[in-house]
């Protein structure tokens, strides 16, 4: 009976502990519930708090505390305590967010409702929510702002910074989407958006059909693009394209906006600050930020320029209260031809045992009357028994009008060199020689990028294409390459062209400073430039001897432009070692200063191990000591054991001018910038600039700007600036740009009393 009331008392639990576990198991779901469904429903694409925080720093909020565990997600709790901070109802946001559990995260949409709120109850105008079209972001051009590194997005609104760390996902290009922004600065991106934008001022050229779908091929912020045509659309073009806004949303292009009745027909007389004087108009135009100009005559080009309108009987311009919003150019764009001599990979000889040349595009070799054609990636080889030179010359080119000839059998820093225009290929004894042939401005496209950092500020990129534009013009008129037919080389002998590819940054540099050149007396000026200043430059008799330039003058690289009596040898220590005071506007770049250190037999062997080639170079200005006491050219190898070094003579500007090298065999008197760094070779040592870093393996040293200390150990040089110093310093003109001042203000400080003007005007338009 015990048993039996046992088995009973055991039996009357288990409705209990199935109760028990059912709800165990209803909790688990409902959690589960709460969890999942809930959460995808309310919480879908929550806000994590790394982002949350980001955003909340642009608010400027004292009173709020940061939550920031890492990984976690924005909550309810903490968006309650938001508002509170900022003084603002929870009941003023739309959405669950006050009647939310504390702990749930808030979605990306529910917080951003409340940051728009936010916005607009504090007045923080720098701060609100927009839509954007990404064009492209632009990585290979970060920049560095205040130690934080950028990289730049290309928007339908211009274009924006973001920081690398929270950089843009690349998908996003070719879309519109939703940003929060900050003055230029996008501080977050919520992904793509429904909403359309409007893609001001482009050049729609013909609907094209894919797949069944239809794509508009347009010049969108001065590059080609496709977009997606939005279905039922209905889009028609006029026959030869063109001006107008897209209406884009991520459906696709819905219409466009034919800008061709607002058109008129004026001359534009002159471009500067963004500004453009245009005949009949009594004030200044505008440009406007989503300026784009189009030449439509010949080859086809974009750009966002308004510099290559200057010039022109006439133009067609869209204009607007005031502002300049777009362009056609309906003439060719006029640019005179130049002939570049090309180097060999090394740049050791114009002639080349072969040539083996190639495109991406159908191109032709014209040898006198015959011409052959070739299909795209086809490779032709040239040498000098070649048949295509047989008859004298050959003439590569492109059939298309943006093709370029690759050659292969060159080397330059990034790759295989391609050319524009036509690559002119004749033969000698020594091998083939090739010139390349085109206009002036697009040979710039190739020599600004590899003379300056693309990176560097847009006004110093100009500043350099306004001197190199007028060096080549010097170039163009000067016939030193005459005997090869050329106007001037790819190297540094002249200027560097090609050896990095051609960028939109410094084509832009370009074609906004369109044909202008510095000017002294009517006539284009020669217009050197190097990369650094030791904190003074120099005439260019001092460095070169001649005849100096009223506007290659010796001045002392600060914004007032004194210059201190650095001839002296005193003074001139002084200068370098910080002695002078005053602020220099390079004087945080790093071979503003440096400093090579030879030991004695270091220094004997560099001046002995040079002595002999420097005299077969520039023999005229090594003179060795004859037993009268005077000084003449004399075939000499080594001046023995260094007894004495002395600089005997300096320019205005500081640089070595004349040294004596007193040895235990010769005395040699030593005179020029050249032959003061070549014979001190640090080659063997390295230089160590001011930040400490140390670069080796150098055949000469970085300036003509130094003095020399002998220590126990042997000699020190301290010295400053990288270059012969005479023109324009390029990391000056960046440092003045990042101060503010424009292309003219920086070519106005290192050419002095010069005037900009058209390049084309002044040397007279010729036949091509």
């Amino acid at each position: 009976m015990k048993r039996q009331k046992k088995r009973k008392k055991r039996k009357g639990k288990k409705p209990v502990a199935l109760l028990l576990f059912l709800l165990v198991i209803i909790g688990l779901t409902g959690g589960f519930f709460v969890k999942t469904v809930l959460y995808e429903k309310v919480g879908k694409g929550t806000m994590s708090n790394q982002e949350a925080n980001r955003l909340i720093s642009y608010l400027g909020l004292s009173d709020y505390t940061y939550t920031d565990r890492l990984g976690s997600s924005f909550t309810a709790e903490s968006a309650r305590k938001l508002l509170a901070a900022a003084e603002v109802p929870v009941s003023s946001v739309d959405g669950l967010v006050q009647y939310m559990p504390g702990w749930l995260p808030v979605s990306r949409e529910q917080f951003g409702a409340m940051y728009d709120v936010l916005i607009n109850k504090l007045e923080l105008s720098r701060l609100y929510s927009t839509s954007l079209y990404i064009a492209d972001i632009d990585s290979a051009n970060d920049r560095e702002i205040n130690g934080i590194l950028y990289e730049v997005v290309n928007t339908s609104d211009g274009d924006y910074f973001m920081e690398k760390d929270y950089g843009l996902d690349r998908s996003l290009v070719g879309t519109v989407a939703d940003f929060y922004v900050s003055n230029n600065e996008i501080i977050l991106c919520l992904g793509e958006s429904e909403k359309e934008v409007v893609l001001p001022n482009a050049y729609a050229v013909k609907i094209l059909q894919e797949d069944g779908r239809e794509r508009l091929q347009a010049y969108l912020m001065g590059k080609r693009q496709e977009l997606p045509v939005a279905k039922k659309a209905g889009i028609t073009l006029d026959p030869e394209g063109m001006l107008c806004d897209v209406v884009f949303s991520n459906k696709g292009v819905s219409r466009l906006e034919n800008h061709a009745q607002e058109m008129v027909d004026a001359k534009v007389t002159a471009y500067s600050d963004q500004t453009v004087i245009v005949e009949g108009y009594e004030d200044p135009l505008y440009l406007s930020d989503s300026f784009n100009a189009y030449k439509l005559k010949g080859v086809f080009k974009a750009t966002k320029s308004a510099g290559i309108l200057v010039g022109y009987d006439s133009v067609s311009l869209l204009i607007r209260d005031g502002i300049l919003e777009a362009a056609l150019i309906t003439e060719d764009i006029y640019s005179k031809n130049i002939r570049v001599l090309i180097s060999d990979s090394g740049y050791t000889s114009y002639y080349h045992n072969s040539v083996t040349l190639t495109s991406d595009t159908d191109f032709t070799v014209i040898c006198g009357e015959q011409v052959t054609e070739y299909k795209a990636g086809d490779y032709l080889e040239i040498r000098t028994g070649s048949v295509e030179l047989s008859g004298g010359s050959a003439r590569v080119q492109s059939k298309e009008e943006n093709g370029r000839i690759r050659i292969t059998t060159i080397e330059r820093q990034n790759g295989n060199p391609s050319y524009r225009g036509v690559l002119e290929l004749s033969k000698n004894d020594k091998g083939v020689c090739v010139i390349n042939e085109l206009p002036v401005e697009e040979y710039l496209y190739g020599v600004v990028p590899s003379e300056m950092p693309v990176s560097y500020e847009l006004e110093a990129l100009k500043a350099q294409a306004i001197c190199a534009r007028a060096y080549a013009c010097r170039q163009m008129e000067s016939n030193a390459y005459a005997g090869y037919g050329a106007d001037l080389d790819d190297s540094v002998a002249c200027q560097v062209y090609n050896n990095i590819d051609e960028n939109e940054r410094s084509n832009f540099a370009v074609d906004d400073t369109f044909g202008i050149v510095p000017c002294y007396e009517g006539q284009v000026a020669e217009t050197f430039f190097f990369s650094t200043s030791c904190g003074s430059t120099s005439s260019n008799s001092e460095v070169w001897g001649g005849i100096p330039e009223p506007y290659l003058v010796d001045t002392m690289e600060t914004e007032l432009n004194d210059l201190a009596e650095l001839k002296n040898e005193e003074t001139f220590r002084k200068f370098m070692d910080g002695g002078l005071g005053g602020e220099f506007i390079e004087q945080r770049e790093p071979f503003f200063r440096w400093k090579v250190e030879f030991t004695a037999e270091q220094m004997r062997q560099a001046i002995n191990d040079h002595l002999y080639e420097r005299i077969q170079a520039m023999g005229e200005n090594i003179l060795a000591k004859n037993a009268s006491g005077s000084f003449e050219k004399k075939s000499i190898s080594t001046i023995g054991e260094i007894q004495d070094i002395k600089v005997t003579k300096r320019g205005d500007s500081g640089i070595i001018m004349e040294m004596l090298l007193t040895g235990s065999e010769e005395t040699v008197m030593v005179k020029g910038q050249a032959n003061a760094r070549a014979l001190f070779s640090p080659e063997n040592v390295g230089i160590e600039k001011q930040d400490g870093t140390i670069v080796k393996g150098w055949k000469g040293l970085p300036s003509a700007y130094f003095y020399i200390e002998q220590t126990d150990q042997g000699y020190t040089l301290h010295g400053g600036g990288f270059g012969h110093g005479v023109g324009l310093s390029q990391n000056g003109a960046n440092d003045l740009a990042k101060l503010g001042y424009g292309a003219g203000d920086i070519i106005s400080h290192y050419f002095t009393a010069v005037e900009l003007l058209d390049m084309y005007q002044v040397t007279g338009k010729k036949e091509q």
